[in-house]
């Protein structure tokens, strides 16, 4: 079997693009001599990342013009052979190759990392691709929900799958520093805002710390500096970087995305809703003075607690299951 997953490109690092590396890369491992898996970024050769560690194997295609609402080089033409192929789709891309993959009976299956990502494109298109597709594969509980809600009809096809983060990577810092860290690109209007709120009760020996532009390990590095991370995740299918940073030694402040639910769960983790702003800056102060023993039995317990939620083993062994039940499909 050739297992290929289809990937977007970005010239800033992306979570998701981090996942599927890893994917292809451990089913590549796990295959061993029955087949291999590869990352395939369409028409772009080129694309190499440095910012993380996983290391697939790659295909180059060239794909040729179609029109998809607009001019793109999506036709895969007989890039693909039913007896040889498998290929995994992100759901962003189901609108351009599922219904592709379907007519020439290539055999393919729909990672979904963000429930409320999927509606790019007619939808009769996208129901032709979650009918036919194998199995899809869905990274938390709500990311489910919405697949079952969006196509009740293929609820049946849905497989867990367990994302790995590595807590040997993110752990605390020996020494913690009064820092507040947080990602500069999410919701950045709401960042500003509550910079605002808290400018005239955040203490001169506290200071925030923006996280831009860092390979993993320097996110791993600051993460495990800071104590407090501000959540500003927005209608994600699993949020990562909550997860680090609470594996890293910080109390986690902010927005769950619907799908950080999962795991939310104090005291490492303090739900605001979406767009309570005063609430936010209210807890931010408040949460201050309690992160001056962030190694109390209760925090390294619940850090545990998390580590095995998203440990490797539990990641190879969802993956295991997924990789047996799409070959004998």
């Amino acid at each position: 079997m050739r297992l290929t997953f289809f990937c977007p490109s970005s010239r800033k690092p992306v979570g998701g693009i981090k996942v599927i590396y890893r994917l292809a890369e451990l089913c590549d491992q796990l295959l061993g001599d029955v087949g291999q898996a590869s990352v395939l970024h369409p028409n772009q050769p080129w694309v190499q990342y440095d910012w993380f560690d996983a290391r697939p194997k790659q295909r180059r295609l060239f794909f040729r013009l179609r029109w998809v609402g607009k001019p793109s080089f999506s036709d895969i033409g007989h890039a693909f052979s039913p007896e040889q192929d498998v290929v995994v789709l992100p759901e962003i891309w189901v609108r351009k190759y599922g219904v592709q993959l379907a007519q020439k009976k290539i055999p393919f299956a729909i990672l979904v990392q963000g429930g409320y990502m999927m509606a790019k494109g007619r939808k009769s298109d996208l129901d032709a691709a979650f009918a036919a597709a194998k199995l899809i594969w869905s990274v938390s509980d709500n990311t489910s929900a919405c697949i079952r809600q969006a196509f009740p009809f293929a609820g049946h096809k849905i497989r867990p799958l367990r994302l790995h983060v590595d807590a040997s990577k993110f752990k605390p810092a020996s020494e913690k520093e009064n820092l507040i860290s947080y990602m500069p690109r999410k919701l950045p209007a709401h960042i500003d805002l509550w910079k605002f709120f808290i400018a005239a009760q955040l203490p001169d020996s506290w200071k925030l710390q923006a996280i831009d532009g860092q390979d993993e390990a320097g996110v791993a590095r600051l993460l495990g500096k800071s104590k407090i991370f501000l959540s500003m995740s927005y209608l994600e299918g699993l949020g990562l970087p909550p997860i680090e940073a609470a594996l890293a030694g910080n109390v986690v402040l902010g927005y769950t995305g619907e799908g950080g639910k999962a795991y939310w769960q104090a005291p490492l983790f303090h739900e605001v809703p979406h767009g309570d702003l005063i609430m936010l800056s209210q807890k931010t102060i408040e949460l201050l003075p309690h992160t001056d023993d962030l190694n109390a039995t209760t925090y390294v317990s619940a850090r545990q607690h998390l580590a095995g939620l998203f440990s490797a083993e539990a990641q190879r062994s969802s993956v295991e299951k997924f990789l047996d039940e799409l070959m004998s499909r």
